[in-house]
Parts: C-alpha cells; sequence; structure tokens
C-alpha cells in the first residue's frame, strides 16, 4: 500500500487548489520584469548585441520553473510488512510500524500546520518540517486537501499525513499493529 506523487501532480499541485498569490508569483511577476528588457535595451542602443538574452533568460526560467518539482518525485509513503517508509522532502525515514502510536484527527485540530520551517510548500503540497497549532514540530507531507489526516508519533517525533484519502491509511496502520491514540487533549497523551 502506498501514496505516492509522481511529476505530475507536483506539478498540478502548484494550481490546485487555485491560489491567486501563487500565480501572481509564478506568471505576472517574471512578465512584468521581462516586458521592459527590449525597451531598455533599444533606448541604450544595445539592442542589436544582446536582443539573445531575451529567449535565453525566458529558457532559463523555463527550465528553472519545471525543474523545481523534481526533488518531489516519489514524496509521499509505502506501507509494507511491519515498515512505514515516508518522504517527504527534505526528511526521509522509515518506521517500525508496532512501535508507533496513531490518530485520526481532524484537519482543522490543534495538530494542523501552520508554518512550515523547512522542506517544500505550494497551494496543493508540502513537505518537511512545519510548526502545528498546538506548538509542536512535526514533519508534514500535505498533498491537495483533506477533512481529516493521519497524526503518527514513534521515537518522540511527529509525523503529520494529510491527503485524499488518508482514512485507509489510519486503518492499515492499526491493522497492521500500530497503536490506537486518541489526540483530542491537544497534547497527545
Amino acid at each position: 500500500m502506498s501514496y505516492q506523487i509522481d511529476y505530475l501532480d507536483a506539478l498540478r499541485a502548484l494550481f490546485l487548489p487555485l491560489d491567486p498569490l501563487m500565480i501572481v508569483l509564478v506568471f505576472l511577476v517574471p512578465l512584468v520584469l521581462l516586458i521592459p528588457m527590449p525597451w531598455a535595451l533599444k533606448a541604450a542602443g544595445k539592442w542589436p548585441r544582446y536582443w539573445w538574452l531575451l529567449p535565453g533568460i525566458i529558457a532559463l526560467l523555463i527550465v528553472i520553473f519545471l525543474g523545481v518539482f523534481l526533488t518531489e518525485v516519489g514524496a509521499g509513503w509505502r506501507l509494507t510488512d511491519g515498515e512505514f517508509k515516508l518522504r517527504a522532502w527534505p526528511v526521509a525515514t522509515t518506521l517500525d510500524v508496532p512501535a508507533m502510536r496513531v490518530a485520526l484527527a481532524e484537519s482543522s485540530s490543534p495538530w494542523q500546520p501552520v508554518m512550515r520551517t523547512n522542506g517544500y510548500g505550494t497551494p496543493g503540497l508540502t513537505t518537511g518540517w512545519c510548526k502545528l497549532a498546538n506548538g509542536k514540530k512535526a514533519v508534514v507531507f500535505r498533498h491537495l486537501r483533506s477533512e481529516k489526516m493521519v497524526v503518527l508519533e514513534a521515537g518522540g517525533r511527529y509525523y503529520i499525513l494529510i491527503h485524499p484519502g488518508v482514512e485507509g491509511l489510519y486503518e492499515a496502520l492499526i491493522a497492521r499493529g500500530a497503536k490506537r491514540w486518541e489526540t483530542n487533549t491537544g497534547e497527545g497523551k
């Protein structure tokens, strides 16, 4: 059983759910910076010599834009017999299922991520370390939106998984020996 994203999933996560600020940053800012370039070069009398800069910069921006998502290919989790492998860049870890505590919580609970401190984030994908509403730090893998999330505790660390169908992961972890955990106290103890 696994949930891992591919390149197209990571690319779609940039735009879904729709975030106007991200659209402005990705498209409008580069256009505003590139559009005056031909006029500036013509005004300085340098257009015949430096015209190639415009398509060169556009090509470089496209390559950078498309390459950013490569770090997220394969992000997600894989559940095998007794092991849970999580990849949420920059974190990759393997957890022993019988040694973990697991809870199914509402996405609006105190366990929700409120600030990413290290990792990757777009409107539809967050991976890495985040600060939670209850003040704790956790490794988070969030892809798209879900009303539920799985909260894991293993070895004193917390892990949050949010994606469509996360309830199936919760049931599979319990079936493979993870301890059921009630997190409704806010502390999780």
